[in-house]
């Protein structure tokens, strides 16, 4: 390959996801090549006349067919950003979505001690809360020791301290606590054969399906959640849009009568507050 230029492998980047049918052709571009070259956007098109040297060139190559073959931006690039953390993603873990940065909000600036997040993943909200709330004991747990492991570099790379531990919902959990927080697999296979192939074919499956039409992890964690509540203790989910008459009922089954839902900002709802 002849040397080029930022500007001309950006056009060049920019035209092959196009082709591809990729959403955001000229975003995606731009952010794959600034984290190739380890600049900013606004450095990148100040230095749009700069030849690249071979090796740049190929590494961002590479990158682009990546991403031509759907996969995830975030697992390119190696990390996204939640609740102002920076937080590395890999395919032991879900991608952490704005949406769920509400589920966060609602906890935050409560008067609690402790916490319980069961499903952690990557750990970015287990960490977001941690940086907000400096005083609060949180534990989080998951299944998946690789995500797990995940979830200990990102609570070090933000610098706050979590009890993580492995565990298949409460399994290992012998402690009450203020609030269970979940943001629990809850997709039904049929949802998932047609998700986008960014997240059908990339994203843990682990992290994703849920049997029982999705319920499976609520109806779980619900039927047992009291054992682990403190007195006036608290259950924040985040749910499926269409999912919370359904959760509402389990919840009832097992006792909790004070249930309210929230939701996210194109109108679904999405956390359901369980009392």
């Amino acid at each position: 390959m002849k040397n080029i230029t930022i500007a001309e492998i950006l056009d060049k980047s920019i035209n092959r996801l196009k082709k591809y049918n990729i959403e955001n052709p000229q975003l995606n571009a731009e952010q794959i090549i600034s984290h190739v070259l380890g600049i900013n956007k606004t450095d990148l098109y100040l230095n749009s006349k700069a030849v690249l040297n071979r090796e740049k060139s190929d590494v961002i190559e590479r990158l682009i067919i990546r991403r031509t073959k759907h996969e995830p931006l975030q697992y390119i690039l190696g990390e996204t950003e939640f609740y102002g953390c920076k937080i590395k993603v890999n395919p032991d873990v879900l991608i952490p979505r704005p949406e769920t940065e509400l589920l966060v909000e609602k906890v935050l600036w409560k008067n609690i001690r402790s916490i319980l997040e069961i499903g952690t993943g990557s750990g970015a909200i287990a960490i977001a809360l941690a940086k907000q709330m400096k005083n609060v004991q949180i534990t989080a747990t998951d299944i998946s020791e690789k995500a797990l492991n995940t979830a200990r570099q990102n609570a070090d790379l933000n610098n706050v301290s979590i009890n993580f531990i492995q565990s298949d919902i409460f399994e290992n959990i012998k402690s009450k606590f203020d609030i269970i927080i979940s943001n629990p697999p809850y997709i039904s296979q049929k949802e998932h054969d047609n998700l986008a192939p960014e997240i059908k074919d990339y994203e843990p499956e682990i992290s994703l399906l849920a049997e029982d039409e999705g319920l499976f992890y609520f109806k779980k964690i619900l039927e047992n959640a009291k054992d682990y509540l403190t007195g006036k203790g608290k259950i924040y989910f985040e749910i499926g849009y269409d999912q919370a008459e359904k959760i509402k009922e389990i919840a009832k089954e097992n006792c909790f009568d004070d249930i309210n839902v929230f939701k996210d900002l194109n109108g679904f709802d999405r956390i359901m507050m369980i009392n």
